[in-house]
């Protein structure tokens, strides 16, 4: 006789089996009906993915029945939804158009709530830079590419979103940093390593704007970064990008350290291909910069995999690998403003810099039922670097810093009105330098969780919150990060959203403990620092209208932040230059945020255009915060004149900083230090797809075409002057 609990186990097996059905597809360009290689297939809510092969077609097994939005997007083309209905056991057909467009629109987000999303049903701003976006403008480094998105201002190695982050030599970003959505941020100093990341094979770039510590916890104070890298191609492809150029020589005879002009270049080469379940990606590349500035040279070489193994048409596993080299001079500030391209007198020139990271992800994603999903997440992310200076010399400088992260995050559609993403989360930060004296340790454990509710079909209420306990807090370590958001969708073409949360950063290992010389100053330890916290909260729209026929996308944001506890370096003297980093700022910063973009006369013209506003003000000094901008404009126009070719114009404003840390320059420590005007930089850009059997793309770049010189931070010329060519193939 059978046991009764196999015969139960077999029928929940076949109920469960008749809850599922499958999506088969083809994705083509809408006005030839040409099938589009490469398109990005995805299922609102839902963890299901799939990129389109030679023919466009594509195919969703094991698909939760009932209504579904089908999300597609691909590089050039105006992305679309559309919504399905799915029965239990069914196969539907669908057909997707998209629409030829060189002007990204902003349709489908992963990071704002941890799930696929539509930008209408997002309840906070998020800008998305795509691959397009990267590849025309020859962009090698992620800070390259965060210079181009409205309300995000890079300063050195500093990132910052709406005034969150100042000037700190790049100690405790205050900007979460995520690849493939795990962590990258240093487990030491807490900072972004810009050349760890494959800028060549990212798919896009999302930056959610305001306090998500509610879902990502510390160090997403002002926001969070995630770069996202393509899908794995179903066909073989090989794509191979190679850049050479220089930088012109400036028009002052002092700030000439050579003749001749300083040349850059790089070359980046990745091929994808799938082999039954397997699916890999793999890429490497090279840059080489003798920079402007001397003293300021490097060499870097990256190596980057992805491999996806289909376990099941339930269970998914992805292996991300990421390994990146860097050898530089230690260049820190200019001699003078008279000298701006030379390091000061006293400063070693034989010294260097050598820096390596590693990323090694793992994440397995399984779908339990029509309601249940989750994914199990575990990466380590280790950074070590010396110079070359003699270890028993007081100049030297090393650490080995490794982030240990494991997190399990599940979502469950507990209705059609109802879904729920929660987790849990471990972070280890270990750290090793003769600067901390040894070897030291940070845990940060979490558990989250966020519920979307759909009151009405265009209503959506978001609640959630985030317990984070932080070992290193010299009271209780618990920070509690709520956030509430509302998203009212007036029609198809027009969404309201409003938000409000609680972020939090936690001290890093190096603000705590770090005692050494650095940049001119000496450093002390504080193990009593605090983390800072702070509110914020936005109300905005989002509309697309129909003028001259071709659509505009408006975006227009109202936004407020009130940040306490913030982390500064503050002179222990004020006629010394032994500084300790303070718990000492709260600042208030309001502001506003406009994006507009589409086309003029068809589609000879296109336009594309952010404004960011503010008044951050230091509440503990009255005054207006340091080492930030008021005013930030970036422009972008697209012409094209003839077919294949086009003409790209970028323009990017800062208003002049109002206050800098006065002390640095009554101290004497970097001459002319208050040297500081209004930031203009003009880039000029002609693309030509050449008409060959192996598709080809050129590009000629001028970066800084009306050589504008001014100070990016104290004691730091801006990137002057930059042409290049550049050439891209793809073969498939």
């Amino acid at each position: 006789m059978v046991p009764r609990w196999l015969v139960a186990l077999a029928l929940s097996v076949g109920i469960a089996r008749a809850q599922f059905g499958t999506i088969v597809g083809v994705v083509v360009e809408q006005s030839s009906g040409d099938p589009i290689v490469g398109a990005t297939i995805r299922l609102g809510g839902l963890p299901h993915g799939a990129v389109s092969r030679r023919d466009g077609s594509f195919v969703l097994r094991r698909v939760p029945a009932g209504n579904l939005t089908v999300l597609v997007s691909a590089v050039g083309y105006h992305p679309t939804e559309q919504r399905i209905t799915l029965g239990s056991g069914d196969t539907v057909r669908v057909r997707i158009g998209l629409r030829v467009e060189s002007i990204a629109s902003q349709a489908v987000v992963v990071s704002a709530a941890r799930r696929v999303q539509s930008i209408q049903e997002v309840s906070t701003s998020v800008s998305l830079v795509d691959a397009e976006a990267i590849a025309e403008r020859g962009l090698t480094r992620l800070d390259e590419v965060l210079r181009y998105v409205p309300g995000v201002v890079v300063t050195g190695s500093q990132v910052s979103i709406r005034g969150s982050s100042g000037f700190s030599y790049g100690l405790g970003s205050r900007v979460l940093l995520l690849l493939d959505n795990f962590p990258v941020l240093s487990a030491d100093n807490g900072d972004m390593s810009f050349d760890a990341l494959p800028i060549a094979d990212v798919e896009r770039i999302e930056i959610v704007k305001g306090a998500g510590s509610a879902l990502y916890g510390t160090s997403a104070l002002g926001g969070v970064i995630n770069v996202l890298t393509r899908e794995e191609s179903p066909s073989p492809e090989l794509r191979i990008r190679a850049l050479g150029g220089l930088w012109t020589l400036p028009r002052f005879e002092t700030w000439r350290y050579r003749s001749d002009p300083p040349r850059l270049g790089a070359f980046d080469a990745s091929t994808s291909g799938a082999f039954g379940p397997l699916r890999l990606l793999a890429a490497g590349g090279y840059r080489s910069d003798e920079s402007y500035r001397d003293y300021n040279d490097s060499r870097r070489w990256y190596s980057f995999g992805k491999v996806t193994y289909e376990l099941s048409s339930a269970a998914q596993l992805r292996l991300v690998a990421q390994y990146a080299a860097d050898n530089r001079a230690n260049w820190l500030n200019w001699r003078s403003l008279a000298y701006a391209t030379l390091p000061p007198l006293t400063t070693d020139t034989t010294d260097r810099i050598d820096s390596r990271k590693l990323l090694l992800g793992l994440e397995q994603r399984t779908i339990w039922s029509p309601a249940l999903f989750t994914i199990l997440r575990g990466s380590i992310f280790r950074t070590w670097y010396t110079n070359t200076v003699p270890p028993d010399s007081s100049g030297h400088v090393s650490a080995d810093a490794t982030q240990y992260n494991a997190e399990l995050q599940a979502s469950y559609q507990a209705s059609d009105q109802l879904n729920v993403t929660s987790g849990a989360n471990l972070l280890l930060n270990a750290v090793e330098s003769p600067y901390t004296q040894g070897r030291r340790t940070q845990a940060i454990t979490s558990v989250y969780a966020q519920a979307e509710y759909r009151i009405r079909e265009n209503l959506v209420a978001t609640l959630g919150g985030r317990l984070d306990n932080v070992s290193t807090e010299p009271t209780a370590g618990l920070q509690l990060s709520p956030k509430l958001g509302l998203t009212y969708r007036i029609s198809e073409r027009m969404s309201l959203r409003a938000s409000i949360g609680r972020a939090f950063r936690a001290a890093t290992v190096t603000e705590r403990y770090a005692a050494l010389r650095f940049a001119g100053f000496t450093v002390g330890i504080n193990p009593a620092l605090r983390s800072e916290v702070g509110w914020s909260a936005e109300v905005g729209v989002l509309h697309t209208a129909v003028l001259g026929g071709r659509e505009w996308t408006f975006d227009a944001a109202a936004f407020v932040a009130r940040m306490e506890n913030l982390i500064e370096p503050q002179f222990v003297v004020d006629t010394t230059a032994e500084i300790r980093f303070v718990n000492i700022t709260r600042a208030l910063l309001p502001g506003i945020e406009i994006t507009v973009r589409g086309w003029l006369w068809g589609e000879t013209i296109g336009v594309e255009s952010g404004a960011t506003l503010m008044a951050p003000r230091d509440l503990v000094e009255h005054a207006t915060l340091r080492f930030r901008h008021n005013v930030q404009w970036n422009t972008r126009l697209i012409v094209a004149p003839l077919p294949r070719v086009q003409l790209n114009v970028d323009y990017r404003f800062l208003s002049r900083v109002e206050r800098i840390d006065e002390r640095i320059v009554q101290l004497g420590l970097v001459p002319d230090g208050d040297a500081r005007v209004p930031i203009h930089v003009l880039d000029l850009r002609l693309l030509w797809d050449v008409p060959v059997a192996v598709p080809l793309r050129l590009t000629f770049n001028v970066r800084n075409a009306l050589d504008y010189y001014y100070a990016e931070y104290i004691g730091n010329l801006g990137p002057t002057r930059q042409v290049s060519l550049q050439a891209e193939w793809r073969l498939r």
